[in-house]
């Protein structure tokens, strides 16, 4: 976090979201998207066919072969490729941070942007009761909260100024001076420009920020971040190739900082308001805290925490329909693991007996990945984890620390007797319950941290 200090946030931020933001809710990758767009237009039969041309030619040239042969059916293509499978439009935890961000700040000190289709930062918006405008040129001052659409909507609804193909791009980079461009401009004169969830693949952002950086204050910085997540790779390759993904970012004038996941990110964003404070305590030493503070009473708060454990399985059996569950908390240590704290139905002697498993989007442990995402989990068991237990049922938990921002450093997760999908009837009922559960957890954690 101090590599946001005097980076020009506590004057002016900029939030530019990509892919990623919007992956971690559902929706297709680049990747995915162009192969959907060549299966529905008619370009290719089959999907191994349609993954072959993207993998082995430039993206944006074989989305021109879709709108080829997708002829006058191409907004209803698009549509229909962006949206496809999705259930619910939900917002991710970038999205919620950066309209966070933008929302609890003073005016006009927060703008966002995005390089992606869909809407669902206006709806982020439009979910805490104001309103939202997709602008995709110039603004229109005073209609409501503005998200600059770079490259276009997609919308459920309608499909406007959409820049997609190699003939896209090739038209907005003729321009001298295009609305991204100027708009870009004027973001780094202000303050700081932070990117999050992007690979940097396209080629109008590329020229764009190297003309803006070339003219922005020295004391506004553009970041980069940087998760493991976007790459899909191992720990141990991200390790191998961290320092030069610094060094080449370094090398265009922008400073990366590297993560492990989108969620990650969003924490960042959280953090950008208090950074500059003399007072400040990042979130891994806020987590440092709280671990601390358990380990100290760790006698006293075994049997406290198990004790409400059995309790709330109570509750969670009524709700989920089912005699048997075993409901535990697990704890972050501040240091990239997770451990099994307590549980409904034994005491733990010391801290050295918990077990820890690694955290983060590619987990092993269920629990480890709603730590890392944010989000509740429900996935079946079946890699082996464990043998009583056919599904896990997961869900992070926030913890505050006043005055900062809040931070997820804890995880519920409920075994289950039988597949995930026997418990889809009843979520509406166990969705609340688990929730309302986890709120109480979320107090019970802060308020054992001494003020």
């Amino acid at each position: 976090m101090s590599q946001f200090i005097d980076s020009g946030t506590e004057k002016h931020t900029t939030l530019l979201l990509g892919a990623g933001a919007s992956t971690t809710s559902g929706l297709p990758g680049w990747d995915e998207f162009a192969a959907r767009l060549l299966i529905r237009s008619g370009s290719v039969e089959t999907l191994d066919a349609a993954e072959l041309l993207v993998s082995r030619q430039d993206p944006l040239l074989v989305a021109e072969a879709a709108r080829a042969a997708a002829g006058g059916r191409w907004e209803q293509i698009l549509r229909a490729s962006l949206y496809e499978g999705v259930q619910d439009l939900d917002a991710s935890p970038l999205h919620l941070a950066a309209v966070g961000h933008l929302l609890t700040g003073e005016s006009e000190d927060t703008q966002l942007v995005t390089l992606n289709f869909d809407t669902l930062l206006e709806h982020a918006i439009e979910g805490e009761g104001f309103p939202a405008l997709s602008v995709t040129g110039e603004a229109l001052a005073g209609v409501g909260h503005e998200v600059h659409h770079l490259h276009g909507v997609i919308a459920l609804d309608q499909v406007r100024d959409v820049v997609l193909t190699l003939k896209d791009f090739t038209d907005l980079l003729s321009e001298a001076e295009s609305w991204q461009l100027a708009y870009l401009r004027r973001a780094m004169s202000r303050g700081a420009l932070i990117i999050a969830g992007t690979s940097y693949r396209d080629p109008d952002l590329r020229q764009w920020l190297h003309t803006v950086l070339a003219d922005r204050p020295a004391d506004h910085a553009a970041v980069v971040l940087l998760a493991r997540q976007g790459f899909d790779l191992a720990r141990e390759e991200f390790s191998a190739v961290q320092q030069a993904l610094a060094d080449q970012w370094d090398a265009i004038g922008m400073r990366a900082v590297l993560l492990q996941d989108h969620s990650d990110a969003a924490q960042i964003i959280r953090e950008l308001r208090d950074v500059s404070s003399a007072a400040y305590v990042a979130p891994q030493d806020r987590a440092l805290r709280v671990w601390d503070e358990h380990a100290e009473r760790f006698a006293e708060l075994q049997q406290i925490y198990s004790d409400q454990l059995a309790s709330d399985a109570e509750t969670l059996r009524s709700s989920l329909g089912t005699e048997r569950l075993n409901l535990t908390l697990w704890l972050a240590d501040g240091a990239g693991n997770l451990a099994r704290w307590a549980t409904q139905d034994r005491y733990y002697r010391s801290v050295t007996d918990l077990r820890m498993v690694e955290t983060g989007h590619d987990s092993r442990w269920v629990a480890g990945r709603a730590l890392g995402s944010e989000s509740v989990l429900f996935k079946d068991t079946d890699d082996g984890s464990t043998v009583r237990w056919k599904s896990v049922l997961a869900l992070a938990i926030p913890v505050r620390i006043a005055p900062w921002a809040s931070f997820v450093t804890a995880v519920l997760s409920v075994g289950l007797p039988e597949a995930a999908r026997a418990y889809e009837a009843s979520a509406l009922m166990w969705r609340d319950a688990l929730s309302g559960i986890a709120d109480d957890w979320s107090t019970r954690l802060g308020d054992a941290v001494p003020k």
